[in-house]
């Protein structure tokens, strides 16, 4: 009988096999990584995502700020909220409209969020108006035109159009503090250019301010929501002393020199004399 001869592979096919397994295993770890990412919730690019699209983590992100909780049932409260009348805003911020009883407030120094030099306000000449914004926004809403309907009719009277006024606005204590005074400031400067286009209020007569949390109209609960306002107050006039412009001793009396009431001068004639002023400083 023949022997039966038992086949081994051969040594070129034990090569790949080999060479097959150390692959797959270098391979592994790579597929396995790819795996976790894959089922990881996606993270947004903060360079190229849309503002209001990120949903919030649940402990906060480091470096921001998130705006306090949505109380709708009382966003509609305050939707539906009455401001005082024009009549009444006038007797709040006209000067003496009271007749000034006795020892008038001493003012307050502010230094506005507008970037403008400093100010003082009277403090017994002011008023606060509930003004409703959108959530986590300075839009105003339909119903905060509305509601701005008063204060614009004062600003146009004739008690209070020679004056200036700050408009402040406030939160509560909900929120974070550079968030709140941000959002406050703006909400200010939104009501500014809604007076100065709508009601043709000169904007340089109004300063913005954003107080945020640090002047609660009720201290002993600064998280309730009657601290959120806008503050219209009355910028009280320079104190005596300060820095005036004085006419010379000699103008006194008279209205400066017009350069059109000149004869017209030709190029060779510097030494024309000028038309006589027909109205004289002896009159």
């Amino acid at each position: 009988m023949g022997a039966i001869e038992r086949s081994t592979p051969a040594r070129g096919a034990r090569t790949v096999t080999g060479a097959a397994t150390g692959r797959l295993s270098r391979l592994a770890p790579m597929l396995a990584m790819g795996a976790v990412l894959a089922l990881a919730p996606a993270r947004a690019n903060p360079l190229t995502e849309v503002p209001g699209t990120r949903p919030p983590a649940a402990g906060g992100e480091a470096g921001t700020e998130a705006p306090p909780p949505r109380d709708e049932a009382a966003e509609r409260v305050e939707a539906g909220a009455v401001n005082p009348s024009a009549n009444a805003i006038i007797r709040s911020l006209a000067p003496f409209a009271d007749g000034n009883p006795g020892r008038p407030a001493a003012p307050v120094a502010v230094s506005p969020g507008d970037g403008g030099p400093s100010l003082r306000v009277d403090p017994a000449r002011s008023v606060d108006l509930t003004v409703f914004f959108a959530y986590d926004s300075a839009r105003l809403t339909p119903e905060a035109r509305i509601q701005l309907e008063p204060l614009g009719q004062a600003l146009q009277s004739r008690e209070l159009a020679g004056h200036g006024f700050l408009i402040a606005g406030h939160t509560d204590a909900a929120g974070g503090l550079g968030y709140n005074r941000r959002l406050s400031l703006a909400r200010a400067r939104a009501v500014r250019a809604h007076l100065a286009e709508t009601y043709r209020i000169d904007p340089h007569r109004l300063r913005i301010h954003g107080w945020g949390p640090g002047r609660p109209k009720d201290p002993a609960q600064p998280f309730a929501r009657i601290n959120r306002r806008v503050e219209v107050s009355l910028i009280a006039p320079a104190p005596r002393g300060a820095l005036r412009f004085i006419m010379p001793a000699a103008a006194e009396g008279c209205a400066l020199d017009d350069p059109r009431r000149h004869r017209p001068l030709d190029l060779d004639d510097f030494g024309a004399t000028p038309t006589p002023s027909t109205q004289s400083c002896t009159e």
